[in-house]
């Protein structure tokens, strides 16, 4: 049964002249069948009370009001819903919505000044799921929701008084916690500093949700695609308004974060995606689970290809998480973490299986178009970097460095993980010292200059106006025939390698990376590090007609907070870069903090990814999910 709850919404204007000086709040409440009963009555203030019954719940009562009784409403009403499709209950509402006249107490207004709720809207009936409540007050306003399980007895109810002081506790509470995990007052951080990362880790761990539903799949062994078995996912989310369910590749990220916080919520979360793996060990990379999450997914996104694999990020919390539990907490959840293992060397053995290249040790990242005319070069959304760009002409004979640099890391963590839990590892300690031989990589993907991808490319390609039928669309022409050759391209690719600390603290490459780091051509920035250098011919390319640059330009906190990561752990570890790595380490730990804090200040928002040239917050917001690494890197947490 639900226990109680209470909410609080608060406005307040802005102080600008053209600030509004009303809102309209509404409420819904919905409920996912008919087999229920709810009937609604009018509170004495203009507020609502709802009176409910489900199986799933029993008997409960809510009430959604003003916290002041002796606010004056400008409008109130409410509307029931009869068989209302849940995930389309805001299109509902909106298509309720209408013009209703104001008095102002000077006499009614020629112009209707509200769109709400018609208040002569009917009552509730037996076969209604959906309840919408208005109210509407001058501001600065405050409201109040609260909910009771009337199948269990309290001594006193959620709200006014009792609903402050417990709210103060737990907001001490989260203070001190917060103090004793990220230490940021220690670390002599300004209180605006510090509410800054009090709200970007709140909204992370606040936007973990419950998800039900089943993907839908396809693989080169079914002939159309199917439905995955009814699953449930619990997990974090990247945005809560734009990318409201689970991604593969970010969820690890947001474990990184949340395991700082609780072992036990990660482990939950993780646990879960592990569930989502079939026989084989793939799991779908992106958990379009339900109605209201497959209507924010365009069509073309919405299969899942079964032979397509996604970043091992899920082993970084899990890395971390081991490295610093204390053997009593190893203990406690032995039986979890020796699940969570076996889970782990399926997902590990599948990548192996499925995702190699065309010579040994090389991976391949699948899911690339080699037939399209339409992209400058194909995009390799399986990758997690989407437009990056990659060889112009893919084909199998392909292999990429930030795959193989993943594997690595994964067979490293497995062997540490099992040698923590008693378990034999021999076959992953291999593979591990294989993928880590420095020699063997290096003949693999360094250029002479840096780390890259091998495959057929051309490097003078381009977009240019084709006549199609009776249109000119934008179309692919290679200027210079495509060679098997390093992909030559500075950005984030080069560096994975570094940031997953394959290489060795004596590497020479290693030296020439860090040294080469803030030249004109690379991809150092006052904010950040940019995902493509700003001299490269790729920076700020258009790789369609209309798809802008992603990852070719744009600066995205998950790299940066690897790389600062990275450059950490080689200031810490003996060998002939410390010094250099000290310092580049604290320049771009700076530059990231002040810039995500400075945007935060300027906006209000986290953002998806922030711009090279000028440092500022773009594309979508609020962006919680990995962005909010800054407040590990704030606290030098790694």
């Amino acid at each position: 049964m639900l226990q109680d709850w209470s909410a609080r919404v608060k406005v307040r204007g802005t102080g600008a002249v053209d600030s509004p000086q009303a809102i309209h709040l509404y409420w819904y409440l919905g409920i996912e069948h008919n087999q229920s009963k709810v009937k609604i009555s009018k509170l004495p203030n203009g507020g609502y009370a709802v009176y409910g019954e489900t199986a799933e719940l029993g008997k409960f009562h809510m009430t959604y009001k003003t916290v002041d009784p002796d606010v004056k409403l400008m409008h109130s009403a409410y509307h029931c819903g009869e068989n209302v499709p849940l995930h389309l209950l805001t299109d509902y509402v909106k298509g309720k919505l209408k013009p209703i006249p104001y008095n102002s107490g000077r006499g009614p207004v020629a112009t209707p000044l509200i769109v709400g709720l018609d208040p002569s809207s009917g009552g509730c009936s037996e076969s209604s799921n959906a309840v919408i409540m208005q109210l509407s007050l001058p501001i600065p306003a405050e409201v109040e929701i609260v909910y009771e399980n009337l199948n269990i007895e309290r001594t006193s109810t959620l709200e006014g008084a009792n609903y402050d002081a417990l709210l103060n506790k737990y907001v001490d509470d989260f203070d001190k916690k917060f103090e004793d995990k990220f230490g940021l007052k220690a670390k002599g951080y300004s209180e605006q500093y510090i509410s800054f990362a009090k709200s970007t880790f709140s909204n992370l761990i606040g936007g973990i949700g419950y998800f039900y539903g089943k993907s839908i799949v396809k693989s080169s062994e079914v002939e159309k695609p199917v439905y995955y078995w009814p699953a449930a996912l619990y997990s974090a989310v990247p945005s809560r308004s734009f990318f409201p369910r689970g991604f593969l590749w970010d969820e690890g990220f947001h474990q990184l974060l949340i395991s700082k916080w609780d072992n036990n919520i990660s482990l939950e979360v993780i646990g879960h995606w592990l569930n989502l793996m079939n026989a084989d060990g793939w799991i779908p990379r992106e958990q379009i689970l339900g109605n209201e999450a497959l209507m924010k997914v365009p069509k073309e996104f919405v299969v899942q290809n079964a032979d397509y694999a996604n970043p091992p990020t899920m082993f970084l919390p899990l890395d971390s998480m081991f490295n610093s539990m204390q053997p009593s907490e190893i203990l406690d959840h032995h039986s979890t973490l020796k699940k969570v293992y076996h889970r782990l060397t399926l997902w590990y053995d599948w990548y192996n299986t499925t995702q190699t290249g065309p010579l040994p040790t090389t991976y391949r990242w699948r899911g690339r178009n080699g037939t399209t005319d339409k992209e400058l070069n194909p995009k390799t959304l399986t990758s997690g970097l989407d437009d990056y760009p990659r060889a112009t002409h893919p084909d199998d004979q392909e292999y990429h460095v930030d795959l193989r640099c993943w594997m690595a890391f994964a067979s490293r963590s497995l062997t540490n993980l099992g040698d923590l839990l008693g378990i034999n590892v021999d076959k992953y300690r291999e593979t591990a010292e294989v993928l880590s031989d420095n020699e063997l990589l290096k003949r693999l993907h360094w250029t002479g200059e840096y780390f890259a991808d091998y495959g057929l490319h051309s490097d003078i390609v381009g977009l240019k106006d084709t006549r199609v039928g009776n249109s000119i669309e934008k179309r692919r022409v290679v200027r210079r025939l495509p060679q098997p050759q390093f992909v030559r391209i500075q950005g984030y690719i080069n560096l994975f390698p570094f940031i997953l600390m394959i290489l060795e603290p004596t590497s020479p490459e290693l030296g020439h990376l860090l040294h080469n780091f803030k030249s004109d051509s690379n991809i150092w920035s006052p904010y950040g590090l940019c995902s493509v250098g700003r001299s490269d011919p790729y920076y700020l390319k258009y790789n369609t007609q209309h798809d802008a640059p992603y990852w070719r330009g744009p600066i995205w906190i998950n790299i940066n907070f690897l790389a600062i990561r990275a450059l950490d752990h080689y200031a810490k570890v003996a060998g002939p870069y410390q010094g250099i790595s000290a310092g580049l380490y604290s320049e771009l730990r700076r530059n990231v903090v002040q810039n995500m804090y400075r945007e935060f200040a300027r906006t209000g928002f986290i953002w998806e990814q922030y711009n090279c040239q000028n440092g500022k917050g773009q594309s979508v917001h609020p962006f919680t999910g990995w962005s909010s690494l800054v407040v590990l890197i704030m606290g030098e947490q790694y």
